[in-house]
């Protein structure tokens, strides 16, 4: 047998979201993001990976950013009211679909390659 509390916070929550919700209508398009995902880069000193290499070079660093659009789902309206503002962000994140290995010369003048260091490849995912 169900709880009395719990059929009224049940039916609680969905009048919340009924009235969220509005009347029925097609969902407003998402956003553009203001930087699409993709690939970005920037160069960095060896050093400052934070990986350990002693080297006077730089390289270039790639990695993946920007924002990926998704339509608003049920779930997310309904979890926005519930945690508010700061809540987990929900959709699809930009992730690196293929990475690249990085070479650079160390400080004792040995080539040194890292494997699958920089991203190669981004897309949206989740």
């Amino acid at each position: 047998m169900a709880r009395p509390g719990l059929c009224s916070s049940f039916l609680l929550l969905l009048l919340l979201l009924l009235l969220l919700l509005g009347p029925c209508r097609a969902p407003p398009a998402a956003p553009p993001a203001a930087h699409p995902c993709g690939l970005r880069s920037v160069s960095v000193g060896v050093g400052a990976l934070g990986l350990g290499y002693p080297s006077p070079e730089t390289v270039v660093f790639r990695y993946c950013g920007g924002g990926c659009p998704a339509p608003p789902t049920l779930h997310g309206l309904a979890l926005g009211a519930v945690l508010g503002p700061g809540g987990p962000a929900e959709g699809p994140c930009c992730r690196p679909t293929r990475y690249e290995d990085v070479a650079f010369l160390d400080s004792e003048l040995r080539w040194q390659r890292l494997p699958q260091l920089s991203a190669g490849a981004c897309a949206c995912l989740g």
